[in-house]
C-alpha cells in the first residue's frame, strides 16, 4: 500500500485534507496526516519532532501533499534527512518571506520556516514529479510569490481560479485536481513499466 503524507499549514488541518483522506483511502492509499501545533505553535524544531515519527513512511514511492507553510517545512525537512518521494503536490506554496501587518505569529513562522536557495535547488531532485496548485484570489500569500513558487522547485504550475488560500477562510472543502494528479501519476508510472 502506497503512502500519501498530508502536511498541513499554519492554521492546522484544513477541510480539504479531511476530504482528501477519505477519497484516497477509498483508492486504497495509506494516508498519513500528522497534526502539528498551529499558529503560535508553528516552530520548525517542534514540527520536526512530530514528523520524525513518520520518517520511515517517506520513501521513493510516497506521495506528499503540502499546504501553505507546510511546503517550506517539508522542503527543509526532506533536505535535512536526504529523503526522496515519487510525487509532490504543493497547495498555496511559497518559498520567499512575506509579512502581514496584523499577523505577528504568521510573520514569525514564515521567518522560522524560511528555505534557502540551496534547499530549493536540492529539492528539485527529491521527487520524480512536482506540481504547485495556487489560486488567483489567495487572501494570504501575495500572488507573485504563488507564481514564483513552482519555478523555484521546477514544478508544473496549476492555477485554479477562486479557491483562495484553500484553508478554513476560503470555504473550500475539496480540490478534485489533487486526486486527478495522483491518478495521472500512477497511470504514467504503469505506462513506464509496461510501455
Amino acid at each position: 500500500m502506497k503512502n500519501v503524507i498530508l502536511v498541513h499549514g499554519y492554521n492546522g488541518i484544513p477541510k480539504i485534507y479531511e476530504w482528501l483522506k477519505n477519497e484516497l483511502e477509498k483508492l486504497k492509499y495509506n494516508v498519513i496526516l500528522p497534526e502539528f501545533p498551529p499558529r503560535e505553535g508553528v516552530v520548525y524544531e517542534e514540527w520536526k519532532k512530530i514528523f520524525n515519527r513518520y520518517l520511515p513512511d517517506v520513501n521513493c514511492d510516497s506521495i506528499i501533499v503540502a499546504h501553505s507553510i507546510g511546503n517550506e517545512f517539508i522542503i527543509k525537512y526532506m533536505n535535512e534527512n536526504d529523503l526522496k518521494t515519487n510525487l509532490y503536490i504543493g497547495l498555496a506554496g511559497f518559498s520567499q518571506y512575506f509579512e502581514r501587518e496584523t499577523k505577528q505569529d504568521l510573520n514569525r513562522a514564515c521567518q522560522n520556516f524560511l528555505v534557502s536557495k540551496k534547499e530549493l535547488e536540492n529539492f528539485k531532485n527529491r521527487s520524480n514529479k512536482r506540481y504547485a496548485i495556487y489560486s488567483d484570489n489567495d487572501h494570504l500569500v501575495p500572488f507573485e510569490l504563488l507564481e514564483q513558487f513552482p519555478k523555484s522547485i521546477e514544478a508544473v504550475p496549476v492555477l485554479i481560479k477562486n479557491i483562495g488560500h484553500m484553508g478554513k477562510k476560503s470555504g473550500i472543502e475539496k480540490i478534485p485536481k489533487v486526486i486527478e494528479l495522483i491518478k495521472e501519476n500512477e497511470q504514467r508510472k504503469v505506462g513506464e513499466i509496461f510501455g
